[in-house]
């Protein structure tokens, strides 16, 4: 088992990540992450349709202090990116692909750190809202039908991604005609 705080083991962790499909990695501690609310607000104007309407997405994940205060609870974070080629800017197939792969990557990385990190805990955040189910059961009123497998969004915990990415040895932006998504794993 690797230790996550153990700097010796870090260039391990990240390069057995990276041989699961990853396009990229870091891993750094939680005192290090940066939060905004704006990105809560953003969350607000439901650019996505899944404000009110995703367990996993504002408001019914809760609120951003509270959601700071969570994150801040776990010791270390390992950020995962997916780069996913384009045909030009306006390949929504394309990007709906990268999704998809973004989706597995996040899948298998859970994996990798169950069976190879020692760990009391584990919450997984990702690119947007939870979309295991078709119609998230908010929108039903009934209860979520996957809560240990249901992926909160970044976004809505009010984490500054780009300041993770670019801080850690990342590009936010990897160039023209792609597109990135990332998942943060946060353990304690």
């Amino acid at each position: 088992m690797i230790n996550i705080l153990s700097l010796n083991k870090t260039e391990n962790l990240i390069n057995g990540i990276k041989n699961l499909g990853v396009s990229a990695s870091t891993v750094f501690p939680v005192s290090e992450i940066k939060f905004d609310n704006i990105f809560r607000d953003m969350c607000k104007d439901n650019l996505c349709g899944s404000y009110g309407k995703n367990y996993k997405c504002p408001p019914a994940v809760g609120e951003p202090e509270a959601l700071k205060a969570e994150v801040l609870a776990y010791d270390a974070v390992i950020l995962i990116q997916t780069i996913y080629p384009l045909e030009d800017s306006y390949d929504f197939e394309g990007m709906e692909d990268g999704r998809k792969i973004h989706c597995e990557n996040i899948n298998k990385t859970r994996e990798y750190i169950i069976n190879n990190i020692s760990f009391e805990k584990m919450l997984i955040l990702g690119a947007g809202g939870c979309d295991i189910c078709p119609k998230c059961g908010i929108v039903e009123n009934i209860p979520c039908r996957f809560p240990d497998k249901a992926i909160s969004s970044v976004e809505g915990y009010c984490m500054n991604v780009a300041d993770m990415t670019n801080s850690h040895g990342l590009k936010y932006i990897n160039g023209e005609n792609t597109v990135s998504y990332v998942a943060v794993f946060l353990l304690k």
